[in-house]
């Protein structure tokens, strides 16, 4: 019984401590910032992270689109270097927050160096249409435009522009501060 008492007392205690240290008002969430990316968002948007990982054509497959022929996505935004073809090498791009929508016509523009070919490519994928999202698109370099499977990515870079071309938001690879012309931002 006497065990009871002092577990009862100790959980009071701490109730009371936690509530005291949880009621400050200078500790208060900020409310996310909404709005249409490329549109109407207040702020900046921001690119926690971009990971890459290449795909094969079953990969992309799944049971539903198995059995009625349609491709899902999952609320997420898929866009492709080359629509009609799947296999490729995917950057997964998360935004730190979970945005509204993006705006039609924004464009990603994705440098990539990679070891299959001796020369940076950059490719452009424009949002079609103002897209609900969820806060991880991917943006896959597919067919001929990836040089085989075992290929790597060694740097890359990612600029999101709005309609009118302004930068809404970059983001690289560590390694791409190294190569190329320092003043132009990386590779030429």
């Amino acid at each position: 019984m006497k065990f009871l008492r002092t577990a009862a007392l100790t959980a009071l205690i701490c109730a009371s401590l936690l509530a005291g240290a949880c009621s400050s008002e200078d500790s208060s969430p900020k409310e996310p910032e909404k709005g249409t990316i490329g549109l109407d968002y207040e702020g900046e948007p921001k690119i926690s992270y971009v990971l890459n990982r290449y795909i094969s054509d079953p990969e992309t497959r799944s049971i539903y689109e198995v059995f009625t022929g349609e491709e899902t996505h999952y609320g997420k935004l898929v866009l492709r270097s080359q629509p009609d073809k799947r296999a490729g090498m995917y950057f997964f791009v998360m935004f730190g927050y979970e945005p509204d929508d993006i705006a039609l016509a924004c464009t990603f523009e994705l440098s990539v160096d990679s070891t299959g070919d001796a020369k940076t490519r950059t490719y452009k994928f424009t949002v079609p249409e103002t897209h609900s999202v969820t806060r991880e698109i991917a943006l896959g370099v597919t067919g001929s435009d990836w040089p085989w499977p075992k290929a790597r990515v060694n740097a890359w870079k990612l600029v999101l522009k709005s309609p009118s071309g302004k930068v809404l938001a970059q983001k690289q690879s560590w390694l791409w501060e190294y190569s190329g012309d320092a003043n132009s931002g990386g590779k030429k």
